[in-house]
């Protein structure tokens, strides 16, 4: 965590030898502190060049936390030292992965997984073992519902898909929409079911609703019924890999409906791409974000890795982020004890903007809407709840 957020009191401390604060007791060694991430480490490697972002991200933080030298509630120094679990490609490995380092690690709390698919099921073994976890960017409701160890840096897709519909009938000026979605996916199918609600509740009408499963590449059959009824909205609630395709099949198809995507379109080459241009999405974090700790972020990111930092990377060092300031918050390495500090943690000064939790795991943030055009983003806004 960056020395900016750690709370001036405790800088205080440090800076005046513990004298400040009654007298520290720097003469005891350091508290250990424990904290797992959950990471798809294969599959990063493989969309990031042979990078992993969770994992990079997530050292930063810790790093930083540890330069810092936060002090408890007891005035001791903490020092957190990282465990890397793989989740690798399904849901069961994931779980397998967090009850290593819950049982054998004995983490305090950890970080991760970052998709719903993973997250969902990883909820359920943090609530059975009363260890606190944040996914950085699992929007599907179901990872918290009901829990109170599961936490998340991520909004919901209750809230995406609504501010998506709001933005298709009042900005777009769209009276009817289409959409086509991964029905076997629960975060591609929740987010469809939120903006066709919300689309109508706000005026417009869905005119075409067309489904597909897993490893479809053919999408031309639910494309001209789309194209039948001419919606002025199309929404793709899906991830990369099939966006691509049916982008490039749509403009093929001669649909010119202007498009719309959720937070897990790609930020970075969507923007280069022609068939993008206009289209309009939502996103946790770009690095066009003007904030202190947002450009901070980016600076130290580059630094200390030689490339740009991209969502997964700032949604995960707000992760670790708040985990360190619920540990200190806490005063005890208790998970308990975390998991109440972190369920009242409010204001947090994270990269992807200010983060509150009122006796949820669910926070109270914004949603950057960016609007793709010359290469870029022809306009941005956040939008809070």
């Amino acid at each position: 965590m960056n020395r900016r957020l750690v709370p001036l009191v405790l800088v205080a401390c440090l800076v005046a030898g513990g004298a400040a604060c009654g007298g520290g007791r720097e003469d005891q060694p350091p508290v250990e502190v424990r904290i797992g991430v959950v990471a798809l480490a294969d599959a990063e490697r493989r969309d990031f060049g042979g990078e992993v972002p969770t994992v990079d991200a997530a050292r930063l933080a810790v790093s930083q936390a540890n330069e810092v030298g936060a002090l408890s509630a007891r005035r001791r120094r903490l020092h957190f030292q990282l465990v890397v679990a793989d989740a690798q490609e399904t849901p069961e490995s994931a779980v397998e992965a967090a009850q290593q380092l819950v049982s054998r690690d004995e983490v305090v709390a950890f970080v991760g997984p970052q998709s719903s698919r993973q997250a969902i099921a990883v909820a359920e073994v943090a609530e059975k073992a009363g260890v606190p976890m944040i996914s950085p960017l699992s929007t599907n409701p179901a990872t918290t519902a009901g829990k109170k160890f599961a936490f998340r840096v991520a909004f919901l897709d209750d809230f995406q898909g609504r501010v998506l519909a709001r933005v298709a009938v009042d900005q777009l000026g769209a009276l009817t929409g289409a959409v086509l979605y991964d029905v076997s996916s629960p975060y591609n199918k929740t987010l469809a079911e939120v903006f066709s609600a919300c689309f109508a509740e706000f005026g417009g009408t869905i005119v075409a609703t067309e489904t597909y499963t897993a490893g479809t590449t053919d999408f031309n059959p639910q494309l001209e019924r789309i194209k039948a009824t001419a919606p002025d909205v199309l929404f793709l609630p899906n991830y990369v890999a099939d966006v691509v395709p049916q982008v490039e099949q749509a403009k093929a198809e001669g649909i010119d409906a202007k498009l719309l995507g959720g937070d897990a379109w790609d930020i970075v080459t969507f923007p280069t791409r022609p068939e993008f241009q206009g289209a309009t999405f939502t996103t946790h974090w770009y690095e066009g974000v003007d904030s202190a700790p947002s450009r901070a972020f980016t600076e130290e990111y580059r630094e200390a890795y030689g490339r740009a930092p991209d969502v997964v990377a700032a949604t995960t060092f707000d992760a670790v982020g708040l985990l360190v300031a619920a540990v200190d918050a806490a005063g005890s390495t208790d998970p308990t004890r975390i998991q109440e500090a972190l369920a009242t943690l409010d204001d947090f000064p994270g990269v992807t903007g200010d983060i509150s939790y009122e006796n949820s795991g669910d926070p109270t943030k914004p949603v950057f809407v960016l609007t793709i055009g010359d290469g870029g983003f022809s306009s941005s806004r956040a939008v809070m709840p």
